[in-house]
């Protein structure tokens, strides 16, 4: 029985200071110190292509992050598009980790997810990563 509550111990532990290290990240900036947290950082090596990994770090104008429900969002846009609006939106699931990245250059959105690039999401979240609008549909 103490076995079985020690081993339980070491694998809940890491993933509640995992959650707590990210989670001190609310109200902060999504700088390159974000960005290269592991938690972050390995998750978009593997979704993203070479290309959109290393473009990171041309968004440069950055609002704080917030904490929607259990997922970290991050907001980020490329400060002189003037063009077409540049921005990528990433959000951190507490609970499992995943990582939701949403790139958009004017109407057109490229989505990615450590889940298949499934966004299964609750609709507040969507409509945060600019995926659902909040306005009502009129007839």
């Amino acid at each position: 029985m103490l076995l079985g509550i020690l081993m339980l111990t070491t694998v809940c532990v890491p993933a509640q200071t995992q959650r707590q290290s990210m989670a001190r990240w609310i109200g902060k900036y999504p700088d390159a110190k974000f960005f290269n947290q592991p938690q972050i950082k390995g998750p978009l090596r593997r979704i993203l292509t070479r290309d959109d990994y290393e473009s990171i770090t041309d968004y440069n104008l950055m609002i704080p992050i917030k904490r929607v429900g259990d997922y970290l969002v991050a907001y980020t846009s490329i400060k002189y598009s003037l063009e077409t609006v540049d921005s990528l939106t990433l959000a951190y699931g507490l609970k499992d980790s995943a990582v939701y990245v949403v790139f958009q250059k004017g109407d057109k959105i490229r989505k990615f997810s450590t889940k298949n690039n499934e966004f299964n999401l609750p609709d507040g979240l969507l409509e945060e990563l600019g995926l659902k609008s909040t306005d009502p549909v009129q007839y």
